[in-house]
């Protein structure tokens, strides 16, 4: 997810055992799932190899999120309570807290948790495992591009923009925002 490995890489399950101390059948476990969300090829004997990481993709995985997102922001101003907008300023608080710190692995957790918690309150469930896939490879890709280098506490605070929206209950507003927020996740110059 991190990219510390990068695509193409073959991941051997005994090596890995060995290098994290760790039995094969974890591993195996490990790998499966990381080929279930796609981050992965398990190819039997030959290894398991690092999917690689495509611009093209990345833009349909990102317009296929954009749809998701924005089309949920009228249900999502309709259905929402007080304990979601309570929720989602927790998960926005959990991202500051985790790019004060430096933390990119809690900030995607963050990040992650935030569009799920929204999402989750347009009820539409069975396209949440959907859009968390299309979370994953998001940052997977931002992670990755080269020319994106954001600072964490900015990217936590393009949030608020969102959180606003929907405490005013416009719906329109709501879905603007969303849509703007996917629109620019990554950078497309390097800021020099």
């Amino acid at each position: 997810m991190l990219n510390e490995l990068p695509p193409g890489s073959v991941l051997v399950e005994l090596a890995l055992a060995a290098e994290l101390v760790g039995s094969q059948s974890s591993i195996r476990e490990a790998l499966l799932r990381l080929e279930g969300e796609g981050l992965v090829v398990r190819s039997g004997h030959q290894g398991t190899t690092i999917t690689d990481l495509d611009a093209v993709e990345a833009g349909e995985i990102l317009a296929l999120r954009r749809r998701i997102e924005g089309r949920a922001a009228k249900t999502v101003v309709r259905r929402r309570m007080a304990a979601d907008l309570a929720r989602l300023e927790m998960s926005l608080a959990n991202m500051r807290q985790a790019a004060a710190a430096g933390d990119l692995w809690d900030m995607v957790r963050a990040d992650t948790q935030f569009h799920l918690d929204l999402f989750a309150i347009s009820g539409l469930h069975a396209m949440e495992p959907i859009l968390a896939r299309c979370i994953l490879h998001t940052h997977r890709f931002r992670l990755w591009a080269p020319w994106h280098h954001r600072p964490l506490l900015q990217t936590a605070d393009r949030h608020l923009p969102i959180l606003a929206a929907l405490r005013a209950g416009d719906a329109a507003d709501l879905r603007r925002h969303i849509e703007a927020h996917l629109d620019t996740i990554v950078e497309t110059r390097s800021e020099t």
